[in-house]
């Protein structure tokens, strides 16, 4: 993840529909329509101290399903919902499992 100073810098990424993320993405601005769809992480321990931001851009009734990969977890979950639009979730890998900031 690019840095500056003390700043890291978000690459955004625009993705409808269920996703799985690469090691190289921290930002993704989902679009779900009316259905739920996942957008999966990356394996936390690829990933240590890795932050990356994920938020629901659109207005439909679908919700952004957070997935942790096999064995991982989502502070102790294997999932989060993001359910309206503009709601967002902040996560950090700790090698093992990720954790939500906000």
């Amino acid at each position: 993840m690019p840095e500056f100073g003390r700043y890291v810098m978000f690459s955004p990424k625009s993705v409808s529909g269920a996703y799985t993320m690469s090691r190289d993405d921290n930002c993704i601005l989902h679009t779900t329509g009316g259905s739920n769809a996942a957008v999966t992480l990356p394996k936390a321990s690829t990933v240590r101290g890795k932050v990356i931001y994920i938020q629901k851009v659109d207005s439909g009734a679908g919700y952004t399903v957070v997935t942790a990969v096999s064995g991982d977890t989502i502070d102790g979950a294997s999932t989060v919902n993001i359910t309206s639009q503009y709601g967002k979730k902040l996560l950090i890998s700790n090698g093992s499992s990720w954790s939500t900031i906000v």
